[in-house]
């Protein structure tokens, strides 16, 4: 869950004004129910997932690739899924899948890589 003190360290870190983020009436004349949250902060929590949970705490993340479904508010409780999908002993590659849903919705999916040392990676 993101809350107002999130928002506003990222937007300091970000120098990320844009009034989507900032400004419910904005938010409200794009079709939004109120200024939505920084997409950068999805990004912090699933890294959090990736570098912490799968594939452990010595991955290094190659790529990430988002798409944005729903938007995300300041308060909704958010679920992140990842998945395994691939895993290469002899490369130290793992690859995965994410969702994340909150309010029902379906707010965004993905895919991750992430390089192990091979020494780390189960037979």
């Amino acid at each position: 869950m993101v809350d107002d003190q999130q928002m506003s360290t990222f937007q300091a870190l970000s120098n990320d004004y844009s009034r989507i983020h900032t400004d419910d009436e904005y938010a409200r004349s794009r079709g939004f129910e109120r200024a939505i949250v920084y997409g950068g902060l999805m990004l912090a929590q699933l890294s959090h997932v990736l570098g912490r949970k799968i594939p452990g705490t010595l991955g290094t993340s190659g790529r990430w690739h988002i798409d944005y479904r729903a938007p995300l508010y300041v308060g909704d409780k958010a679920v992140i899924r990842m998945e395994v999908t691939y895993v290469s002993k002899a490369t130290g590659i793992v690859e995965g899948k994410f969702v994340i849903n909150a309010r029902g919705a379906l707010i965004a999916t993905g895919k991750v890589q992430s390089f192990v040392p091979t020494s780390e990676i189960a037979d």
